[in-house]
């Protein structure tokens, strides 16, 4: 199971292709008027601990923020305040005004950020954490030291991806400029519902990076992006470079791994790296159903889960219920990047 600086490493990573979060220090340099920034990635050595960690120089910010709950059997990934006094940050109430603008910012985009959840650790009234709630402003009692504010996703620590997490800090970045600038008021995010665009091309990522922990450089194998790039290869060969692209948007924030354009009609491609074809199974179907079927999205023809495992019998026969019980297009295919080939659909 992967560490949290690993997987801060995988996020930095992928973070360095993406056309705005590669910049994001770069951001926060020209909101801050900083001569300079100590690093140009989102995680440093420095802010990223065993359980937890924020983007560097964010400790007295709305942060990105990273961690573990529960055991460590969950994931967390969003922005937070963390209200805990430190040395970097002794008076944390200075941080109110900030909670203001996030209020603001909130209420004039309440729809764009439904998908969202709500969650705050407070100390000395309760020792456990509140659970996930729906987002809104935050309450006046909450802006309390030690309180520990978070809003964002919550998933299973072996789904984490990198790409994911990335998208969502990209979808929060005009929050997070808002709340650390000077404009006057919030402005409009873009609405979940705006509706399935088509971009073909494949977007470029990272197949391999090191990280320069403690204890020595760390090959960070970003295996989902080597996937992808193949599964492109073949189907555009197939299909043509102009009907093929990765990480559209679904029209509800959300990205889809592959889609390909067939006579006027989608088919999606959701990648999964899971140890056994029915885990793979088991993430995919859900998000695939979500990219087709809810509102504000687009139906597409035909929904196809793609791994590296072959199907057992019992994995078939669950598709063909699928296909068959529930008139659902779900199919699945095996693909072989040493090949370079992708399996017959089934």
């Amino acid at each position: 199971m992967k560490d949290l600086r690993t997987i801060a490493e995988e996020i930095n990573a992928a973070a360095a292709v993406h056309p705005r979060m590669q910049n994001f220090q770069a951001i926060r340099q020209r909101l801050h008027g900083l001569s300079r920034v100590k690093t140009r990635r989102i995680f440093s050595e420095q802010t990223t601990y065993k359980h937890y960690a924020f983007h560097s120089g964010g400790r007295n910010e709305l942060q990105y923020n990273i961690g573990f709950e529960e055991e460590n059997r969950w994931f967390r990934y969003g922005v937070a305040f963390s209200l805990e006094p430190s040395q970097s940050l002794p008076r944390p109430l200075v941080l109110k005004p900030k909670i203001d603008r996030f209020n603001a910012y909130v209420r004039r985009n309440a729809a764009a950020l439904e998908d969202l959840r709500f969650s705050f650790y407070d100390e000395r009234r309760n020792p456990s954490k509140s659970p996930y709630l729906p987002v809104g402003p935050i309450a006046a009692d909450l802006v309390d030291p030690p309180n520990f504010l978070f809003f964002g996703h919550l998933v299973p620590r072996a789904d984490v991806d990198p790409t994911a997490v990335v998208f969502l800090f990209d979808r929060l970045l005009n929050l997070y400029e808002y709340v650390e600038g000077k404009a006057s008021a919030p402005p409009v995010a873009v609405s979940l519902k705006k509706g399935f665009r088509f971009n073909a091309g494949c977007s470029l990522k990272l197949e391999q990076t090191s990280a320069n922990w403690k204890g020595g450089m760390k090959s960070v194998d970003l295996k989902h992006n080597r996937l992808q790039q193949a599964l492109f290869d073949i189907l555009s060969a197939q299909h043509g470079l102009d009907n093929v692209g990765t990480e559209n948007d679904s029209g509800r924030r959300s990205r889809v791994d592959l889609v390909v354009h067939k006579d006027g009609k989608y088919q999606y491609y959701e990648i999964k790296t899971g140890p056994c074809v029915r885990s793979c199974l088991r993430d995919a179907v859900s998000q695939l159903l979500e990219y087709s079927y809810w509102p504000g999205g687009n139906e597409a023809e035909r929904l196809v889960v793609v791994s590296e495992n072959p199907l057992t019998p019992d994995a078939r026969r669950y598709i063909k219920d699928l296909r068959g019980r529930f008139r659902l297009p779900v199919f699945y295919q095996q693909l072989d990047t040493r090949g370079g080939t992708l399996g017959s659909l089934e």
